[in-house]
């Protein structure tokens, strides 16, 4: 005689193929979550942005929206003349 053997199909059940899902969705959620705070954008140097100490046109640098009164940018290391000009240059208006 042959023992008994649970049938068993190719097909897993909505149960277990639920649970599979979320299993996964969770993995997904906890690889997710950041580990540390995103660290701040690097400072270009002046000659990489471009940097001038004359105007072009009216672009300049204190009518730009990376401008930070008095003389510091955003984007660009060291003090940067308020009529100075960049390649990076974003008008504020």
């Amino acid at each position: 005689m042959i023992p008994h053997q649970p049938c068993r199909t190719p097909y897993p059940s909505r149960r277990r193929m639920m649970l599979g899902v979320l299993f996964l969705a969770g993995g997904a959620l906890v690889g997710a979550t950041p580990s540390a705070a995103p660290a701040a954008p690097a400072k270009l140097a002046k000659a990489a942005a471009n940097y001038q100490s004359t105007p072009r046109g009216n672009a300049r640098c204190s009518n730009c929206a990376h401008w930070q009164p008095p003389i510091d940018c955003k984007v660009v290391v060291g003090p940067v003349s308020p009529i100075g000009w960049c390649g990076l240059y974003a008008g504020k208006y």
